[in-house]
């Protein structure tokens, strides 16, 4: 398995990802539980907040070293820039809370080939909301695939770099967060970096909503009520108006429409069958750091055939 884009984010020391991670995971489960507590609790909000602010001023900052002052200052009227920043802070706002929830939770790592991607495409998901569940909050996928690479960058509009990569991995960090009084359901948060070492062509956030009687195939077409959270908490860490944030939101979230279907189906069957068929998963221990191999110990999801 190659190196995993949690990997090379966590290895960056300019950003100080897994310093923060670790003292934020000791400092919430001194709570009074050693579980991780909700998302909205008040120190978990805390720590998230701190940390999307502080990565939207390392942006700044690396977006007036690219200019002269005189053209950072005409840049910073523009909604180009509202739209970076909106852009930034909403993909670093679920990469605290996925990464978080992944490195307290063990990194349950699952590994997925060409041949499995294949039969996944090709299998509705049969399956309601109510009998998907994860067995840990937090679980990544990686894909090795330039059939899920296409399904990734289907109907989209202009074309992309990424996608004459297919040889680069698909990282996917799905966490699942329980119903509360802010909710009215299950949702699985699904964070997808189409990338390799030199650059990560393509981050896509979505939220599922995993309603107990509808199947998951049909969820895959009603999602988009669901797909942006937390922009209440965005607009206040950022001082923007509130019109301009819904707008720029929005191109951050990169628009959920039918030619993804099957992408997300590939997500969603492939979570599933690690939990309902232990028997076609294949052990990996971690190795020793290696730049062309990950270190991190995983599971391969076998074809069913095997």
């Amino acid at each position: 398995m190659q190196p995993t884009y949690y990997e090379r984010l966590l290895a960056d020391e300019r950003c100080g990802l897994a310093t923060i991670l670790d003292e934020d995971i000791a400092r919430l489960r001194t709570l009074g539980s050693s579980e991780i507590p909700a998302l909205q609790h008040p120190t978990f909000a805390q720590c998230r907040g701190r940390y999307v602010k502080g990565a939207v001023d390392q942006f700044k900052q690396f977006l007036a070293s690219s200019m002269s002052a005189e053209q950072f200052q005409r840049f910073q009227q523009t909604p180009s820039y509202h739209e970076a920043l909106v852009q930034k802070a909403t993909q670093q706002y679920w990469i605290y809370e996925t990464f978080l929830y992944l490195r307290a939770s063990g990194e349950r790592t699952l590994h997925l080939g060409a041949e499995v991607c294949h039969e996944l495409l090709a299998a509705p998901l049969e399956i309601c909301g109510g009998d998907f569940h994860l067995r840990v909050p937090a679980t990544m996928l990686v894909f090795d695939s330039a059939e899920l690479v296409d399904a990734f960058y289907a109907g989209e509009r202009r074309t992309g770099p990424g996608r004459h990569h297919h040889e680069a991995p698909l990282c996917v960090l799905a966490l699942e967060l329980s119903a509360n009084s802010q909710s009215r359901g299950r949702h699985l948060k699904v964070v997808s970096v189409h990338g390799d070492n030199e650059q990560d062509y393509r981050v896509e956030l979505r939220q599922l909503f995993l309603a107990d009687k509808l199947l998951l195939e049909d969820t895959l077409d009603v999602a988009e009520q669901d797909s942006w959270q937390g922009s209440a908490e965005v607009e206040h860490l950022l001082g923007l108006p509130a019109p301009r944030l819904v707008w720029a939101s929005r191109q951050a979230d990169s628009g959920f429409h039918a030619a993804k279907t099957a992408y997300y189906r590939v997500v969603l069957g492939a979570l599933h069958c690690a939990e309902t068929a232990p028997h076609r998963l294949s052990w990996h221990p971690s190795q020793p750091l290696n730049g062309t191999h990950s270190t991190l110990a995983f599971n391969e999801l076998l074809p069913s055939g095997r």
